[in-house]
């Protein structure tokens, strides 16, 4: 239901307490409401004249009273009354009035959205929390689902997997929308979220890639799970060449915390660390061996395994990779410089 269909809903109950017929014309100049019928039929007896249209104070026209309420400078909605004088002018003004309070309600996806993204005050949310039965002392997992097609179907397919009364979605563009997962004992966000990806990537054919927030939040502070969730989808597919496709903050925090260190101090580390040889770090072999190496935790066995490769030839992939940088990446301080270097790299291009 759009915003003229609540108004068209309101204006039927408004009409029984007001004697004089009320019309309502939207902004494409189509008359939406008629409280008289035998009017709303006579030829051109709504075809307001352009200086009308864009007239800010109450006017009266071919025996009725009319006033447009105006949104970021265009006409929205011209409400009008039978009859002229002081009780036709108060009549409109006391329905305009009512009629932009009920377009400046936010709707319920319209707060999820305002919600995350943060510009909703402490008493708004607890209004709208309130008005639309949402339980404050739940906490909600933010998981953010991003492709480069559009996302229509697979919005949909939320609804397959979790019950019904677990999430709540809220689109935040034509190819990205986010998933508000209510947090319990029984859900596994691990699984969930693999669940989600290869159920939306094998029954809608496209590619998706997930940002997952480091914890649950209350709706007074969800905002902070959607900036987690951001963070982990824009660093994930940087810095992991999109090669996992589900990414969680608590794997980027450290990304984050570095990004913070001015750019000329990041230079000088590198030219100082590399001789300025960061080619390598460009090379898609060793950045994926890499990056499977430090997600299994220097473990040569399940990083082969994680690589579909021998272990012979992973050995040799990390003495290359030695030989090339001068840090051996099956040595703890050395793999750590090795994923700064990395980072800063991915980070600066």
């Amino acid at each position: 239901m759009n915003i003229y269909d609540s108004i068209r809903k309101v204006v039927k109950d408004y009409q029984k307490y007001v004697t004089e017929p009320i019309f309502l014309i939207d902004k494409e100049g189509k008359l939406i409401y008629s409280g008289d019928e035998s009017l709303s039929k006579k030829e051109g007896i709504f075809a307001v004249n352009r200086e009308f249209m864009e007239r800010k104070d109450v006017y009266e026209w071919q025996g009725m009273t009319f006033n447009n309420i105006f949104v970021n400078g265009w006409r929205f909605l011209t409400v009008g009354v039978k009859g002229t004088g002081d009780n036709a002018k108060n009549t409109v003004m006391l329905l305009s009035t009512s009629f932009e309070h009920l377009r400046n309600q936010v709707s319920k996806e319209d707060f999820l959205l305002k919600l995350l993204i943060g510009v909703l005050s402490r008493d708004e949310i607890e209004y709208y929390m309130e008005k639309y039965k949402l339980e404050e002392k739940n906490l909600y997992r933010v998981i953010i689902i991003e492709s480069y097609d559009p996302i229509d179907d697979a919005f949909k397919v939320v609804g397959h997997i979790f019950e019904k009364n677990s999430y709540q979605t809220v689109i935040l563009s034509s190819n990205k929308f986010a998933v508000l997962l209510l947090e319990s004992v029984s859900v596994d966000i691990d699984k969930a979220t693999r669940t989600l990806k290869d159920t939306i990537e094998s029954e809608v054919y496209i590619k998706i890639n997930i940002g997952v927030s480091n914890k649950a939040y209350n709706f007074i502070d969800i905002s902070k799970g959607y900036r987690e969730a951001s963070i982990a989808l824009k660093f994930g597919k940087k810095i992991d060449n999109n090669e996992r496709g589900i990414y969680f903050y608590r794997s980027y925090a450290l990304e984050e915390l570095l990004l913070e260190i001015p750019q000329d101090v990041i230079k000088r580390f590198l030219e100082t660390l590399t001789n300025g040889e960061l080619d390598y770090f460009n090379d898609d072999e060793l950045v994926s061996t890499l990056n499977a190496f430090f997600r299994n935790s220097l473990n040569l066995s399940e990083t082969s395994r994680d690589l579909y490769i021998h272990r012979n030839t992973l050995v040799y992939r990390l003495d290359k990779i030695h030989k090339l940088t001068g840090f051996d990446p099956k040595q703890f301080n050395d793999a750590v410089m090795l994923k700064v270097i990395m980072t800063f790299v991915k980070l600066l291009t």
